[in-house]
């Protein structure tokens, strides 16, 4: 197999740069270009204002100028930001990652060491594939699998310096070097929020199926921030309470309610662009229905996910979930200790913003026959599915 890794520049000797140092230029010359096309459309304001008394939506190119003054002040932002942490080389222990073995590294910061300060770290493999043809072809990118923390913390002679380490399952794809066509990235993202610019860094990495191990000896699943970050995420969704041989999980309605009312705006404004539609055309209602139609099934889905709530009870007898939706029971399903195999993981969406992407998980009782039971929800990192699968686990028994 030899070591690909090695025929690319940036990874090579194991400094991998983040590359903030460039992405605030790429800022500032995309604002500069944006401001320069724009900028034209309002020299002459009186003929300008006369075309708005004529058609008042002409007001719509007003989002432009605002558009443009917000790209300026990210990248005047992003500046600061880089002034402020300067260069952050990330080292990866082992070199490079390892698939079926550990992800792991440090990173040197002059970031002064508070003992209560936060580095969330974020492991990604991600998947980048093309859509459409022609001149319509756009590459876009899904998370395949992700997995959070936080990082480990020590005073360094400049600062702060984070270490982190994750346990890599055996099935997931290497880092593809080719990168044509449908390929596979890894991504490393770490995060502080602090006074002025937070500090933000995103690195692409080497990532391959060596099996090897790393010299850091604490993992991040484990380091009691996570834990303690995951128990506080747990906490905010579902109310935990102990019954006789057992415990109960109450996951109610408008926890984390971002996904439901992104489904509702968007189905409302795709219904809505149907009914406007249909009574502007002259004949012709197919695409007015599959506007709406498309639109309603999407507004049905954000209601749903708002109101619906789910009690699982886990004991030694097996496990038991109950739906409700508006508060009203729907359904109530059980499965014998007997008939229970595991608990899994399930990635059910994810959501991005800016550089985030959001995870959410479900977690699943399964059982013979194909039977799967709902017992977790609304679950948006794998820390938080893991504590939760560990937890019911804890209350099954032995066989």
């Amino acid at each position: 197999m030899g070591e690909p890794w090695l025929d690319k520049k940036s990874w090579r000797d194991n400094r991998i740069s983040s590359g903030a140092r460039h992405g605030h230029w790429a800022l500032f010359a995309f604002a500069l270009v944006w401001n320069g096309i724009t900028l034209p459309l309002f020299l002459n304001a009186d003929e300008f204002w006369g075309r708005v008394d004529q058609e008042p939506v002409v007001l719509v190119a007003l989002l432009f100028p605002l558009v443009g003054m917000g790209l300026m002040a990210t990248a005047v932002w992003a500046f600061m930001a880089w002034r402020k942490f300067g260069p952050t080389p990330l080292v990866l222990d082992p070199f490079p990652g390892s698939i079926g073995g550990h992800v792991g590294g440090w990173v040197d910061t002059r970031i002064p060491f508070a003992a209560r300060q936060r580095f969330d770290v974020t492991l990604a493999c991600m998947r980048s594939s093309v859509s459409g043809s022609g001149k319509n072809r756009k590459r876009s990118e899904s998370v395949h699998w992700q997995t959070d923390g936080v990082c480990h913390t020590e005073r360094s002679g400049t600062g702060t310096q984070l270490f982190f380490r994750f346990d890599v399952p055996e099935w997931l794809p290497a880092a593809d070097m080719a990168r044509t066509g449908t390929y596979y990235l890894w991504r490393l993202s770490i995060a502080c929020e602090m006074d002025g610019p937070d500090f933000s860094r995103r690195y692409d990495i080497p990532v391959f199926a060596t099996g090897q191990v790393s010299g850091l000896q604490q993992g991040t699943e484990s380091h009691a921030a996570t834990q303690d970050l995951a128990m506080e995420g747990l906490e905010s969704i579902a109310e935990f309470r102990t019954v006789p041989g057992g415990i109960e999980a109450f996951f109610p309605a408008l926890q984390r309610p971002g996904q439901g009312i992104a489904a509702i705006l968007f189905g409302g404004l795709f219904a809505g662009i149907g009914i406007a539609v249909g009574y502007a055309r002259d004949g012709g209602i197919v695409i007015p229905v599959v506007f709406f139609m498309v639109g309603t099934l999407i507004l049905g889905y954000g209601i749903w996910y708002l109101a619906k709530s789910l009690l699982v009870g886990v004991t030694g007898e097996g496990v038991r979930c109950r739906r409700f939706l508006f508060g009203y029971p729907m359904t109530t399903r059980q499965m014998p200790r007997a008939d229970f195999s595991h608990f899994e993981i399930d990635r059910t969406a994810s959501s991005s913003s800016g550089s985030k992407t959001t995870v959410y998980y479900q977690l699943h009782a399964r059982g013979r026959g194909d039977i799967s039971l709902p017992v977790g929800e609304r679950i948006t990192s794998r820390a938080e599915a893991e504590l939760l699968k560990e937890t019911l686990e804890t209350y099954l028994g032995e066989r």
